[in-house]
């Protein structure tokens, strides 16, 4: 899974799939570090992803997930990232992606990460139509760069075995 050429596991999804804990879990299981865009943004910028949204833009929002998505597989040292679904519309992300990460996309059904997206105060707030539009949007570019792509509804126990094996 971890090759000197591509040390990072990169895991990717729509907002709500399960991308930091399925991360974590990985990262845990193979002794590795786990970076979180999430936690990376709140750290260099005191805010939310959602807050950095609503008092800049969407455009500035995805701008510093490319960033830092950037700067976290420019290390030598393997991690597995969880990284915001926006990277794949940024050319620069998805070259990086090919050369240095095996690409996990996670996949739920939009009435599912709907839920999920109610318990998390760190993400935008999406109707389901916009949600689906995105959804629509990015599915050929998550296509494109997968590894591998899972059912999120399934648990973490069952994704990581999967993952691994």
């Amino acid at each position: 899974m971890f090759t000197a050429i591509r040390p990072h596991v990169v895991v990717l999804g729509l907002m709500g799939v399960g991308k930091s804990t399925t991360a974590q879990a990985i990262a845990i299981a193979r002794g590795v570090a786990t970076h979180d865009s999430d936690v990376d943004i709140e750290t260099l910028f005191g805010a939310t992803g959602g807050q950095l949204a609503i008092d800049h833009s969407i455009d500035e929002l995805h701008r510093v997930e490319s960033a830092v998505l950037l700067g976290r597989l420019a290390s030598e040292t393997p991690s597995v990232i969880s990284a915001a679904a926006s990277i794949v519309e940024d050319p620069r992300c998805c070259e990086a992606l090919a050369r240095r990460a095996h690409v996990i996309v996670l996949q739920a059904p939009v009435d599912e990460i709907m839920r999920r997206m109610a318990t998390g105060l760190h993400r935008r707030i999406m109707k389901k139509d916009e949600l689906t539009a995105l959804a629509h949007r990015r599915a050929p570019f998550f296509a494109a760069v997968a590894n591998l792509e899972l059912d999120a509804t399934k648990t973490t126990q069952e994704l990581v075995a999967i993952i691994l094996a």
